[in-house]
This record gives structure tokens, C-alpha cells and sequence, in this order.
């Protein structure tokens, strides 16, 4: 039974291979699932949006204006290969929740993969969510940070 249990600890979303985007820690660097200044940058989506004149301010409204464009940058197919869409409005939708939500930080899983961590306790894929959106098979980020608000 202990080797079941050990095995299914090392499998699922925290300890298998991290998805999109990954950051890694020196040993002894502070504590190992908390980062407190995580420099994850959505250069190319803040790139994209100058250009298109969509307002990324950080502000949970401009989640809504930015989700009303997601399709059209999804399509747009100048920057694919160049960018990964889920992992820079991830980053971004993180951004603004920890901006925006107090007692929110980035956490960082074992696998080193990044997630928000709500003052809850409750711990979001921010890159996930982006990536069920821009699948369309997820809610729009608005509704998102709302549901993230609520908890």
C-alpha cells in the first residue's frame, strides 16, 4: 500500500512534467513553493496590444477588453511559434490578481510550474484557465477573476 500511495503522490498536475511555463529555484533561495517576485514577463502580449490599441493596465477591466480580443490574437497567425498565447495571458491574468487581490502571490509547484495562490488557501493554473479560454471551452477571464474574487 505505501508504494501506491508514493507513486500516486509523484503523478498529477504538481509533480509530473510542468505545462507551458516553468520556473526553477536554487536550493536555499527562501522558501521553495513561494516565490515573492516572480519575473514572469508577457512581453509579447503587452507588445500585441500597443499595437492593437488594447489597454493592459493590470486592471481587472482590462481583462474584459483584452478577452473581447483573445480570438482575433488567437487567430492572427504572425505570432504563433514566436509567443505561447496561454502562458503570456496567463501570466498576465496572474498579474492582475495579485495586483488586485489582497493576500493572492504566486506559488510554484514542485514540478516548477506557476500558480496563484489565493489568501484561501485555494491555488489557481492561471495558464490553464488561459488556455481553456482560448480553446473556447472555458469562461472568459472577467468571469474568472470574479470567480477568484469570490473565494
Amino acid at each position: 500500500m505505501k508504494q501506491f500511495r508514493f507513486r500516486r503522490r509523484w503523478l498529477g498536475h504538481k509533480y509530473g512534467p510542468p505545462r507551458g511555463v516553468a520556473v526553477f529555484r536554487s536550493v536555499g533561495s527562501g522558501s521553495p513553493d513561494r516565490v515573492e517576485n516572480l519575473a514572469l514577463s508577457c512581453d509579447g502580449l503587452r507588445e500585441w496590444s500597443r499595437d492593437h490599441e488594447v489597454k493592459l493596465d493590470d486592471s481587472p477591466e482590462s481583462l474584459n477588453e483584452l478577452d473581447e480580443q483573445l480570438d482575433s490574437w488567437n487567430a492572427d497567425e504572425t505570432h504563433h511559434g514566436k509567443v505561447d498565447l496561454s502562458n503570456e495571458v496567463g501570466i498576465y491574468f496572474g498579474s492582475v490578481i495579485i495586483k488586485n487581490l489582497e493576500g493572492s502571490h504566486w506559488r510554484v509547484w514542485p514540478n516548477g510550474h506557476p500558480v496563484i495562490r489565493l489568501s484561501d488557501g485555494k491555488e489557481l493554473d492561471v495558464t490553464r484557465l488561459a488556455n481553456d479560454r482560448l480553446n473556447h471551452s472555458g469562461p472568459g477571464l472577467g468571469v474568472l477573476y470574479i470567480r477568484a474574487r469570490s473565494f
